[in-house]
This record gives structure tokens, sequence and C-alpha cells, in this order.
């Protein structure tokens, strides 16, 4: 343990165990039978950074402070149950944890004074407070705090070892289940929750082990550095582009040749039922509890800006516990014909509609698009993409010159807009152009990608690759669908 210290705020006082040192951070109070009245743990990550706890696999509720650099109080957050992911808004270098309620009347801005104890220096002693500090000095508990030292991992929904605890446990169905500490490093794959519509919850889902499906999310992320493997994944995202990408792991490691997918209850509401025997393809959704489950804080404000304060908190206060639900593909199932379900066949053929839209969309953003001729160009080059122009030569085949422009609206998308480094731009260009040209039914020619072996080396450059394959994807996507139709051949 790092030492002790007596924390002051306005007339409160505790004295804490201090937590610094690496595993002293990634061990908390986690396991914890409870606190003694006025004691806690202060958290200090040595300089101000977004930070990210969880509340598992803690047995008590907890009020959480963070504060700055000059133990300011920044934000806090009252009555926190097991098992949620607290998630600071803004950075901040201290937290402390104590008991539920004891955090009454201390508000954003007030001072925090910090005083250092020895070691040996312990007040005078509560019934339970030897236990208590055994317990805090000793192994700092069995349970896990992790600090989120990035705010690109803000949207990732992190697990925790244990059981669920019976107070948390009431907020969640049967259904729910904490991931392990082994499966940490999975879970920021599947941080976007898949749509709300595509799954149901089925009777099997209570017979398989969330480990089951992490187990084949890890191999299709290691999987997925195969070109074949990768190509696969791709197919599926231009089908599923709004799903997570473990979700659309899964999908393409389950079934590569889904086209439509989704749960048992909803395929029977649109006319169509599974086919005796059919295995459904196993996917995570979050456990989101409901809202009752966080207390709203006591304070004299009106009731819409308090309910708008809670609403607000909320996207801070996340759950960490996943259920295991199946969707179907469309291929396996039967009944009332879904025509507009049909994903176009690809081909190589250049698609005179996609080209008027595309070429309209990246022009409406104030980006030049021009097609003339410049011979004293290298013949290498079908065409480039500089600041808000785009030039593709019109030399080249319509087909050829279609993939080029999906190509180089992808490097505007890239760099121009969500400002994606130019290491790996050329890569996701790429990648986002057989995605988009392959959502409607264009095959760019893109047939093998060797240069998924060199994110290998790096799990979190994988990730960060098709996180960004994904953005860029939808962005356009959903741009050109939300067109107003147009003749084809019209640019």
């Amino acid at each position: 343990m790092s030492g002790q210290v007596k924390i002051t705020i306005k007339d409160r006082e505790w004295i804490a165990a201090v937590a610094a040192a690496p595993w002293e951070l990634n061990q908390g109070l986690g396991g914890s039978p409870g606190l003694a009245v006025g004691t806690g743990m202060f958290f200090d990550l040595g300089s101000s950074r977004a930070i990210e706890v969880t509340t598992a696999p803690m047995l008590f509720p907890l009020d959480i402070v963070f504060l700055s650099e000059d133990f300011t109080i920044t934000e806090f957050y009252r009555d926190v149950s097991p098992g949620y992911l607290v998630s600071s808004t803004s950075p901040a270098r201290f937290f402390i944890e104590v008991n539920a309620g004891e955090l009454a009347g201390i508000e954003v801005g007030d001072e925090a004074s910090v005083s250092w104890l020895p070691l040996q220096e312990l007040p005078p002693a509560a019934p339970d407070w030897s236990s208590t500090i055994a317990l805090l000095g000793g192994s700092l508990a069995a349970g896990i705090f992790l600090i989120g030292l990035s705010r690109h991992l803000t949207n990732s929904v992190i697990g925790s070892s244990g059981s669920v605890p019976q107070s948390a446990a009431r907020h969640f169905d049967a259904k729910c289940e904490i991931v392990t500490p082994r499966s940490y490093d999975l879970m920021s794959w599947v941080g976007a929750p898949v749509p709300d519509y595509s799954f149901s919850i089925e009777p099997e889902a209570k017979e398989r082990r969330i480990d089951e499906v992490l187990k084949k999310l890890k191999d299709g992320v290691d999987g997925i550095q195969s070109s074949s493997h990768f190509r696969n994944f791709l197919l599926t995202m231009s089908k599923f582009h709004d799903y997570s990408i473990g979700n659309l792991i899964l999908i393409a490691s389950q079934n590569p040749n889904a086209s439509r997918v989704a749960g048992f209850n909803t395929w029977k509401d649109l006319g169509r039922w599974v086919k005796k025997g059919e295995k459904g393809i196993a996917i995570l959704a979050p456990c989101l509890p409901p809202k009752s489950s966080l207390k709203a804080e006591h304070v004299d404000e009106p009731k819409g800006k308090k309910d708008d304060e809670e609403e607000e908190k909320q996207e801070f206060l996340r759950p960490i516990y996943f259920k295991v639900v199946y969707v179907f593909d469309l291929s396996q199932t039967e009944g009332k014909p879904l025509p507009e379900f049909e994903v176009p066949v690809l081909t190589g053929e250049a698609n005179e509609e996609l080209f008027g839209d595309i070429t309209h969309l990246v022009r409406s953003e104030g980006v030049h698009v021009g097609f003339d001729s410049k011979p004293y160009q290298d013949p290498a080059i079908k065409g480039f993409f500089s600041g808000k122009e785009i030039w593709v030569r019109p030399e080249e085949s319509r087909a050829q010159q279609l993939k080029t422009l999906i190509h180089e609206v992808a490097h505007y998308y890239s760099e121009g807009v969500f400002h994606i480094p130019r290491r790996d731009a050329e890569t996701i260009a790429e990648s986002v152009a057989f995605t988009v040209g392959a959502h409607f039914g264009f095959d760019t020619g893109t047939r093998s990608f060797p240069y998924v072996a060199l994110w290998a080396q790096d799990k979190k450059v994988l990730e960060r690759n098709l996180a960004s394959i994904r953005q860029v994807t939808t962005r356009i996507i959903e741009g050109l669908e939300s067109l107003p139709k147009k003749p084809a051949g019209v640019c």
C-alpha cells in the first residue's frame, strides 16, 4: 500500500488508503465486505487523464468523487451500485471512494485538503476498523478496478471477475453474465450495442456461457489477420455496418454468407419463421439496467433540470454485464417473401447510379471532383485526393474510375473529416472502397489484403483500423442512402 491520507472537504474528514502503484490501481475495494464510517480509498494516477472505474465486483454502493491536480472536485457520482462503469467527463488526476451517502453536501468546485499520514498512524479504532485497514493495507482486496488511461476506450465496455453481487443482480435479468478478467481485452470490440430491432433472446441462451462466445470473438480477432478472413469480414461489414466491430466479427466467423439477420421473434413478426434445426448466430448485447436503478441526487433544483442532469450522468455510468443473444440469417428462415432484404450480387461492372451518387455526395461537402485528362501524370496513378480536390483519370474503364473514385472519397473522409493518421489512411481507404462497393453490389476487384498482416503485430492497431474502416464506411453509406434518387449517370 502506498500509504494513508487524511482527506478534508468542508467540515468532513476521511482516513483513506492510497492506491498509486500500477498493481494498486488495478486492484481496489472489490470484494471488501464494507468500509468503516469515515474511511475510504484515495487513488492517485500521477497525472491528469480521462478515467474509467468499474464497481464490479463491489459488494456495497459507493460515492465516487474526481479531483483535479489542485484537489478541486470536478465531478461526483453518488450511491453507485455494484456492476457499473463510471467514466470521468473531463481529465482528473485523483478520485476518492467512500461509503454511499458520505458525500452528501459536497458539490463540484469544492476543494479537498489531503494530508499524508505515516502508515502506522491510525485513527481511533471503530469496532470493525482493524479488519478494514487490514483488508485495505494487505492486498487492497481481491476485486478489480480498471483505470481507463485513454478517451479512446471511453466507448468501451469493460467487465470484471467474480459472481454478480445480490445488490446488482436485481437490476439485471438472469441471462446477464459478468465478464472474467482474461476477457477484458476483448470487451472494447463489443462496445456498441447491436440495433434494438435485430435480435431477441432465445431459450437456448440459458444453456450457453458468455465465455464460449468470447472465445469465438478471440478466434475471430486472431483469424482476421488472414487475407481471406479479412475480406469476409469486410463483406459482412458492408451488410451490417451499424453493428459493433465485435459482433461483426462474430457474425462473419459463424456465417460469412449472412445477408440479413434478426432474432427468432423478429422474424416471426415479419411473417417468417426459423427452419427446424437451424443454429443461431451468437452475438453479445450489453445488459442495460432500468433507469430507476440510478438514484437521483437530493438537491433543491427544478425537476426538469434534475432529470436532464441525471440523464447526462447515465451516459458516463454504464453497466458492464453482457448477455448472449441469437440471431438467424434470412437463409435460415422461410415464409413470407422479403424482397427488400435482398443484397445485390457483387459484379465487376460499374454501377452508374452509385457513380453519380458518390460524386454528388462528396461535391455537396465542397470537394471538387474532376475527370479531366492529365497526360503529364504518371500513367500508374489512377487518381488522387489532395485537400478539397479529387481527381480520377478519365482514360480508365468506367469500373476502374468508380473504384478509384470510391477510394479517393474514402481518403477524403479518413483524412479530411475524421483526421485519421496518414500512416493508416491508405489501408483504410482501400478497405472502405471495397466495403462501400460491396454494399451496393460493386466488386472493386480487391481480392487479397496482405497488409492486414502488418496490423497483427499490435491488436490495438488492428482494432483502431477496423474501427476507422467502420466509421468511414458508415458515414459514406448513410450519406449515399440519404440522397434523393436521381437518374442513373447524372454526376
